[in-house]
């Protein structure tokens, strides 16, 4: 993820030494800002798309846990023979349930990520604006 190494480079260089050994000090923030918005707006994007996998995530697996639901209602109600498919159907969503918690989650965590990376970059474009203007 090219978007997640930039940010950890603009994030982590020593802007103070750049700036030293910059001819033009605002010329160098500017540009500095220009590539700060450009990485943000490239994130924006990204967690847009973090976000709508996790919700795809949650949907699936809503829908997983409501079949299992129905499936045990059905075993309840069938008879012996039919209640015997029923739970062998319920069984293999079980184990898509599974599956799907653990996308879920790993969904959820990357969301979360972008959600701070966002953030910071957001707070960090902010500052520079000030000490811009100041």
């Amino acid at each position: 993820m090219s978007i997640l190494a930039r940010f950890k480079e603009i994030m982590t260089s020593n802007i103070n030494a750049l700036l030293d050994k910059a001819d033009d000090p605002e010329k160098m923030i500017d540009q500095y800002l220009q590539n700060l918005k450009k990485d943000f707006g490239k994130v924006k994007a990204e967690k847009a798309l973090v976000m709508a996998e996790e919700q795809r995530a949650k949907r699936k697996l809503d829908e997983c846990q409501d079949e299992i639901n129905k499936m045990e209602r059905y075993t309840l109600k069938a008879q012996e023979r039919d209640a015997r498919k029923f739970q062998e159907k319920k069984a293999l969503l079980t184990a898509e349930l599974s599956e799907l918690q653990t996308t879920y989650q790993l969904s959820t965590e990357k969301s979360n990520q972008m959600k701070q990376m966002h953030d910071k970059l957001m707070k960090e474009i902010e500052e520079w604006e000030r000490a811009r203007l100041s």
